[in-house]
């Protein structure tokens, strides 16, 4: 059965059907690119992290090659901080190590390529730039490199299914993690605790932190991206090209409009008033005041083969009225 409201539009004329369908066709359009331009924002959002990601790898196997960074302080800056360290040496101007101090004497230390990492990601979560960035791991030293709920959540899901990556959206940011393989390099601190520095031990007794195996999972580089797409940001993303194609979508939609009220519409309306002035012409009358145009036979056209059908009926209509006055 019909519902009421389809039978009512179903009387409306033609060309307001057609208006209301080119419409509903048009916003299923526009919603389905605005999902489809969230989807590749998203996309592009996590190739971000992927890069962000690469260049925290790679600055971290870098130090790693280097055994760590070693950082000069000044003696006479008393505000400059070198912060955290693994080992410390005194240099005096004339190049020559001293283990003595000294009013000229600088100090170099040593941080491994973790640490460095880490006062990297401080200083990026500390800065106004979108992407931000910390590595963590479910054996951690410090507790400020302690696993979110997202992080934890990646870790399970890259030991369980052996990929290199996992990410989700999760309160309006793009969270993306990279799996980080201990090495040889990470089970200098992070083997056993008898095995690390004293420098570590002597800051992170354990037994937190250590437990690495080499070639498996040690932890994660977490990166997070706020995702700030809108309709606004969506219709500002659109160049001159896609402008211009808008505009031809347009032009083409309005002859399409055109083309169906000259070649459906009108000649529909022309069948009807053909119809309606046989019907109440007198019988016998010829009906040829009708701006009426019949079809070909030839014509595959269905509104030349409505016209054709239509004028033969009225034919056959008329050549059986005059018949039966004959008789």
């Amino acid at each position: 059965m019909i519902p009421i409201h389809m039978t009512a539009f179903k009387k409306l004329s033609l060309s307001f059907q057609f208006i209301v369908l080119l419409i509903g066709l048009a916003c299923i359009a526009a919603v389905a690119s605005y999902l489809v331009g969230s989807s590749v924002y998203v996309s592009e959002t996590r190739n971000q992290a992927r890069t962000v990601a690469d260049m925290v790898d790679n600055f971290g196997q870098w130090a790693t090659r280097y055994r760590g960074v070693w950082v000069k302080d000044d003696p006479r800056d008393p505000k400059l901080e070198v912060g955290s360290f693994l080992e410390r040496e005194l240099s005096t101007a004339s190049g020559a190590n001293d283990s003595t101090t000294a009013p000229n004497a600088a100090a170099f230390h040593r941080k491994n390529p973790a640490l460095v990492q880490r006062e990297l990601s401080d200083i990026t979560i500390a800065s106004p730039a979108r992407a931000k960035f910390r590595m963590t791991s479910d054996r951690y030293m410090n507790p400020n490199n302690a696993p979110s709920d997202f992080d934890k959540v990646a870790m399970n899901a890259i030991r369980e299914s052996g990929a290199s990556e996992y990410s989700e959206v999760r309160g309006g940011q793009l969270l993306y993690a990279r799996r980080l393989v201990a090495d040889k390099g990470c089970m200098r601190c992070h083997g056993t605790p008898a095995a690390a520095p004293a420098a570590v031990t002597a800051l992170y007794p354990g037994p937190q932190g250590y437990g690495y195996e080499e070639g498996k999972l040690a932890g994660v580089i977490s990166v997070a991206i706020p995702l700030e797409f809108s309709l606004a940001d969506f219709v500002q993303r659109f160049d001159n090209q896609v402008w211009l194609a808008l505009a031809a979508m347009g032009v083409g939609v309005a002859g399409l409009l055109v083309f169906i009220r000259q070649q459906v519409i009108v000649p529909v309306r022309r069948v009807r008033e053909f119809a309606l002035a046989a019907a109440n012409a007198e019988p016998g009358a010829r009906v040829d005041q009708v701006d009426f145009i019949e079809g070909e036979h030839a014509s595959r056209n269905e509104i030349h083969e409505l016209n054709t059908a239509v004028k033969a009926m009225h034919t056959s209509i008329d050549y059986l009225y005059r018949r039966l006055n004959k008789r």
